[in-house]
């Protein structure tokens, strides 16, 4: 599972990932709306299989997801670096007006929304780190390797090491 704030790159590096290693990926934000019967059925479905990568926090079946993972990868990055990719992600999307992602193109005056990307990653950025160090303190999870980087150059290492292993 690869959990982190939005424009942490959670995206790229499970694709990545699953690139490498053969492993099937679910894309959270192709599941529905988080906590419908749709969503809640398709996450179920997801943790009874044997191997998987879910790009994003399970919310709302956070119990179940959790303990069916074997390893939790938590990017942990700093706010300037994640708001500027997701302002670069921003203007990409709306000069060329093609989705990327969950990312799709409204115009500037979306920006007022609380759930645009830009401002979502501004103010969920500490909400999303608070969650992972509580993730990484959980007694019922010390078996489940959990991987904070707080650097993108942490991440591509791991993942080079996983590509020659």
């Amino acid at each position: 599972m690869v959990i982190g704030c939005a424009g942490s790159g959670k995206s790229t590096l499970a694709r990545q990932l699953a690139s490498r290693s053969g492993l099937p990926l679910v894309e959270r934000d192709g599941l529905g709306a988080e906590g419908s019967a749709g969503y809640l059925s398709a996450i179920a479905e997801m943790a009874a299989r044997p191997r998987w990568i879910l790009d994003g926090a399970p919310y709302y079946a956070d119990e179940l997801v959790y303990s069916a993972a074997d390893t939790v990868v938590f990017l942990d990055y700093p706010k300037t670096l994640v708001l500027w990719r997701v302002l670069r992600r921003t203007a990409r999307v709306e000069v060329l007006r093609r989705r990327v992602g969950a990312h799709r193109p409204q115009g500037l005056s979306a920006l007022r929304d609380r759930e645009h990307p830009l401002r979502w990653a501004w103010t969920s950025h500490a909400d999303r780190h608070r969650e992972g160090l509580a993730l990484m303190a959980r007694p019922d999870l010390a078996q489940t390797q959990i991987l904070r980087f707080t650097r993108p150059a942490m991440a591509r290492r791991w993942l080079r090491q996983m590509s020659s292993a």
